[in-house]
């Protein structure tokens, strides 16, 4: 029987590709937008752990981007959804709610890195 080879060592995500995952996991969950800011200011908090201030700026940037682009889908899939879905709906308006509140939090948190 033939050995297969070691698998590679994977490589850390990104940082931001880290932040993304974990506000994915808790958005999931049907987070309300208070605890997405709150789950947003613990992210920056972690990325400004050994941080340069430019990297910082740079993952604040591209995650309030990100963010900017998931809000402004998740707002039209509102309007997607059956009015007569109340239920469907008030899952869809949480969610564009939370995403927005996402995006502030990260626009808020690159002024201040400015």
């Amino acid at each position: 029987m033939a050995r297969s080879p070691a698998a590679a060592p994977r490589r850390a995500p990104s940082p931001t590709r880290a932040a993304f995952n974990r506000l994915s996991t808790v958005l999931q969950r049907g987070a309300t937008p208070d605890r997405m800011v709150r789950e947003v200011d613990a992210v920056v908090d972690d990325l400004r752990e050994g941080a340069e201030a430019e990297d910082l700026r740079n993952w604040l940037e591209e995650l309030r981007d990100g963010f900017t682009e998931a809000a402004e889908a998740a707002a039209e899939a509102v309007d997607e959804v059956d009015s007569s879905e109340k239920a469907a709906r008030r899952h869809a308006e949480n969610a564009a709610q939370a995403m927005a509140a996402i995006r502030d939090a990260f626009a808020r948190h690159l002024e201040a890195a400015a």
